[in-house]
């Protein structure tokens, strides 16, 4: 058994969204997974379905899991032979500590790669309207950390003071008073524009503004926490004219969006257009059904395929029996053009069947929803099984309190997310509390109110548009 590679994952500064492409599909192969706080948990429910994920820190000043041991463990699972991903908020290089953790690999020869991310530094501002530099107000940006610890270096004060137009310092809020004398003791004016960014790119965004001289006013007032990222510069002041992300109509809003099948929601999507962090919960996986396979294939006198990603499982399983393809019906076809050109990898050329309806010896192969209408006895080629990993990603959610609202768009969904979410180790009274509920119906309403959701809401009419508008003139309220 080989040695497991060590991919060192920059995970963006909160949005799931930003994550780069290939960051993305490491973290879609990945055997295993360590992930840091400020990774959005939405990221965990993109594992592949058996991927082990391991939680690695909580806040800034109490680590759940040790630097030291994060790194054995990621040496550990790679000389078992697994894909290890050290998924890490932002980019790894920033803040990362990932020259530790490389020089770990390095010295313990387990090969890795690092893939950058989206910083803060620059994604926090450009969220909140505001450019780094910009060609009228600034030509240098420098990054510095807002909680050196004991043993670091001190920033070059006058350096950052005279000679930087945009400073970006990260994590701050608690040394925000020492950072803003510091700059107007070493040569800022105490009138220079600074604005904080807190959970920037992410739905729970707040941005506040003010000098050098009243900026820790402003943020004791508005309660501004970490993760927050501080900019100092007159680059600021561009925020009035172009900030943009906190205009649309749900960017204050984490909806959970109630799923009955594995199919994705369009309403997820156009949540999300509008600004909010939409989760399809519970995700489903499809798997290989085998055990009802027909036995009496030389019955029929034709299979139809309603699935594409039906055709390949049934080859695979007449192999696995050793059934003589030459015993099969005569007539073959499928519903889909990709179905077809499956067929044809098989030696089976044949017209695309697109009128489908109920026949005698016909066997029907595809989905259980897309077989039921048409036969009793189809082989259900595959089948949608609840993935683990999206309780994961509940619990996180929960956890954080970031959820804000829950979609039931029918009374199955009702009873699915209530199950798993219990599956989750959630109480329903836990669950229950700070959350708006949404009933697309008078079924799923009358279904929400016998599990035991006294106030959900109805929407007047079934359909995305009034639930964006709903949801848009409902004010929302982190703990």
């Amino acid at each position: 058994m080989g040695v497991g590679t060590v991919y060192l994952v920059g995970a963006g500064p909160g949005d799931s969204k930003l994550i780069t492409v290939r960051g993305f599909e490491y973290l879609r192969t990945a055997d295993v997974v360590l992930y840091d706080r400020l990774v959005n948990p939405l990221l965990l429910d993109e594992a592949k379905p058996k991927a082990e994920l391991i939680y690695c820190g909580k806040l800034p000043d109490r680590h759940h899991l040790r630097q030291e041991a994060i790194q054995e463990v990621m040496i550990e699972k790679a000389k078992e032979g697994l894909h290890v991903i050290r998924l890490k908020g932002g980019d790894p290089g920033v803040f990362g500590r990932v020259g530790e953790e490389a020089a770990a690999l390095a010295e313990a020869e387990v090969p890795y790669e690092i893939i950058p991310g989206i910083t803060a530094g620059i994604a926090a501002p450009a969220y909140a309207g505001v450019p780094v530099t910009h060609r009228e107000h600034a030509s240098s940006f420098a990054i510095v950390t807002g909680h050196a610890q004991t043993g670091e270096p001190s920033p070059n004060w006058e350096g950052l003071a005279t000679s930087i137009d945009t400073i970006a310092f990260y994590m701050g809020v608690k040394n925000l008073s020492f950072i803003a004398e510091n700059l107007i003791k070493h040569g800022k004016s105490k009138d220079t524009p600074i604005m904080l960014v807190e959970w920037a790119t992410t739905s729970r965004q707040r941005t506040v503004e003010g000098t050098l001289e009243n900026i820790t006013e402003v943020v004791e007032r508005e309660n501004i926490k970490n993760p927050a990222l501080t900019l100092v510069g007159d680059v600021v002041g561009l925020r009035k004219s172009l900030h943009w992300f906190e205009k649309k109509k749900l960017t204050d809003q984490t909806i959970l969006v109630g799923q009955t099948n594995s199919k994705k929601s369009s309403i997820a999507a156009k949540l999300r257009e509008n600004g909010a962090e939409a989760f399809e919960f519970p995700s489903f996986r499809e798997t290989p059904e085998s055990e009802s396979f027909p036995e009496n294939l030389k019955s029929f006198s034709k299979i139809v395929f309603l699935a594409s990603e039906s055709v390949t499982p049934f080859f695979k399983e007449i192999k696995r029996r050793r059934i003589d393809v030459r015993s099969l019906p005569s007539e073959i076809t499928a519903t889909t053009k990709r179905g077809a050109v499956y067929l044809e990898e098989h030696g089976i050329f044949s017209e695309i069947d697109s009128f489908i309806q109920e026949e005698e010896g016909v066997l029907y192969i595809g989905k259980e929803d897309q077989i039921a209408p048409l036969s009793e006895d189809g082989w259900i080629s595959h089948r949608a099984v609840t993935n683990e990993k999206s309780n994961i990603t509940l619990v996180r959610l929960h956890q954080d309190k970031r959820l804000t609202t829950v979609v039931f768009p029918c009374a199955e969904a009702v009873e699915t997310v209530t199950r798993e979410v219990e599956e989750a180790g959630i109480s329903f009274k836990e669950w229950k509390e700070d959350k708006l509920f949404i009933c697309y119906g008078p079924k799923s309403r009358m279904k929400a109110e016998e599990t035991g959701y006294e106030n959900c809401i109805e929407l007047e009419q079934p359909d995305v548009d009034h639930l964006i508008a709903s949801l848009a003139a409902t004010q929302i309220t982190y703990s």
